[in-house]
């Protein structure tokens, strides 16, 4: 009976292992590692399978309907597309295979096979090199649309897949993409009202996942993410609140202070946001250069790095010409008395 009652009791305790992704959290953004974040969130491919598979063939493994043989065959094609080989083209077959069997990879619904299957992905996104913008940005929705993406597993390894699509397609692409998601969410006439508050809550955090991976210059606030965020403030759902305000908190670290846009927030939201914002050290609201960049993008040496953003910078360009009176040249300017009185 005690061993009964210790195997019954592990479960919970597992999951309570692994953090939520709308729990609560402290506010300040730590630096993204390109893949180690789905290795962490997941099991370590190589110690995936108990057993030794790999004498069947990967394509054979993938589509069993075996976890662990599943497993193996993931882990494997992480190892061999992660690392490069003396036989390239052993290597590009894995890359071939992979692509193939995306649909495959998405299918998975035991955290451990979701684990193993969502790394794969995240070695393919992050060593092919012939991939297609077209390709790879329907994983957005697909993701965020996941039957799973309320289970604390998936919001831990979905971020590090958004974050290496958008190195791909960019991040205008990528909030444009979660945004119309949210509102066909919003609009659709049949939803779980549980189910979608927990996917709203997980795409305003994507936003502030991007926002802590490509810092405010790419993540410019003109994408109206920002917007979306001091909207859904107001939200009863915890979860939702918290990730609007993760945000906001992250944005306010670029800027070193505040962002205009919550001047229009309730007095007590602007507390709160000041509170934690407050709350951080010097440390914890350091932000230098961004720990992503874009595929082929150079790094760029910067002296000014570790300084705040400069909030003008993320300011909209506009023709100030049209902003003058009708008829107004500058040679009524110069042709005033004043004018000429004042170059005398």
């Amino acid at each position: 009976p005690a061993a009964a009652a210790a195997t019954a009791a592990a479960p919970p305790a597992a999951a309570a292992a692994v953090p939520a992704f709308n729990a609560a959290a402290p506010a300040a953004a730590t630096s993204a590692a390109p893949l180690g974040a789905l290795s962490e969130a997941g099991p370590v491919p190589a110690e995936a399978a108990e057993e030794d598979y790999s004498n069947e063939p990967l394509e054979t493994r993938l589509t069993s309907k075996d976890l662990e043989r599943r497993c193996s065959a993931w882990s494997e094609l992480c190892a061999k597309m992660a690392e490069p080989t003396d036989e390239p083209s052993e290597r590009e077959q894995c890359f071939v295979l992979m692509k193939k069997h995306i649909d495959t990879c998405l299918a998975e619904t035991l955290p451990k096979g979701q684990g193993c299957a969502l790394t794969a992905l995240g070695a393919y996104l992050e060593h092919a090199t012939d991939i297609d913008a077209s390709e790879v940005l329907p994983l957005v929705r697909r993701l965020v649309e996941h039957k799973s993406i309320d289970k604390p597993k998936m919001q831990q390894l979905v971020p590090t897949v958004i974050s290496l699509v958008a190195e791909i397609v960019e991040c205008p692409a990528v909030v444009a993409e979660l945004t119309a998601c949210l509102t066909d969410l919003e609009n659709a006439k049949k939803k779980i009202q549980g189910f979608f508050k927990k996917q709203v809550a997980v795409i305003i955090k994507l936003l502030s996942h991007l926002l802590r991976d490509f810092g405010p210059l790419k993540m410019v606030p003109k994408l109206g993410y920002v917007n979306l965020a001091v909207k859904y403030l107001s939200d009863t759902d915890r979860g939702i609140k918290e990730s609007c305000y993760s945000v906001l908190v992250e944005l306010s670290c670029w800027l070193g202070e505040e962002p205009d846009a919550t001047k229009t927030l309730e007095e007590p939201q602007k507390k709160e946001l000041s509170k934690r914002f407050d709350a951080l050290s010097d440390e914890e609201k350091a932000r230098s250069q961004p720990p992503r960049r874009y595929r082929g993008e150079k790094v760029v040496d910067d002296d000014k790095a570790g300084m705040a953003v400069d909030k003008y910078a993320l300011a909209e360009a506009v023709d100030v010409l049209k902003k003058l009176p009708k008829g107004w040249t500058f040679e009524k300017v110069f042709g005033m008395e004043k004018w000429k009185d004042k170059q005398v």
